[in-house]
């Protein structure tokens, strides 16, 4: 497949995948909404679809997509018990609230795999990251100190490792 193909093959996934984030936000099965759909999701698609979808192979883009699938369940429940630690720790009389800021290395090497590392971590309530170092070292600010433990106690972090494997820069975790 050519350049010009990759390119196509880009645009269809791109506007594919922003149109049906169109029509589960939406919430309306309408013409005129789906209608407006496909016009915002085919001119963001046309503009941007590089970005979502770098130009590479299409059997690459469909296995990083796979990963990715997979890799959100788990991340869900990551979410969920961070929620149920942040609650703890409210609701506990004494509230052990313990801000810290942590710095981590990671072995990721594209912007794209550290900027889902990153989103990954803020995603998870009582974290948040601060700053990423272009070398992969990550500054996270966490409510307590064992939320951190999370993040410090392999490294690399499972959720790095995870995320490394989705874009194929790391091994696939061992768990």
């Amino acid at each position: 497949m050519g350049k010009r193909g990759f390119r196509g093959f880009s645009l269809l996934i791109s506007f594919v995948a922003l149109y049906l984030f169109w029509i589960l936000n939406s919430g309306r099965i309408e013409l005129l909404y789906l209608s407006m759909g496909v016009i915002c999701s085919f001119a963001i698609a046309y503009i941007f679809h590089e970005i979502f979808v770098p130009l590479k192979e299409p059997k690459v883009v469909f296995r990083t997509a796979v990963r990715f699938l997979l890799y959100i369940p788990w991340l869900f429940y990551q979410i969920i018990l961070a929620n149920l630690d942040v609650a703890k720790r409210v609701l506990h009389p004494k509230m052990p609230i313990d801000p810290i800021i942590i710095s981590f290395p990671s072995r990721l090497k594209s912007e794209l795999s550290m900027t889902t590392l990153g989103n990954s971590i803020t995603l998870t309530p009582g974290t948040i990251t601060v700053d990423i170092d272009p070398d992969g070292t990550f500054y996270v600010h966490c409510l307590a100190k064992e939320p951190a433990e999370f993040l410090l106690s392999e490294v690399p972090c499972e959720m790095a490792t995870r995320v490394g494997y989705v874009f194929g820069e790391l091994e696939r975790w061992k768990k």
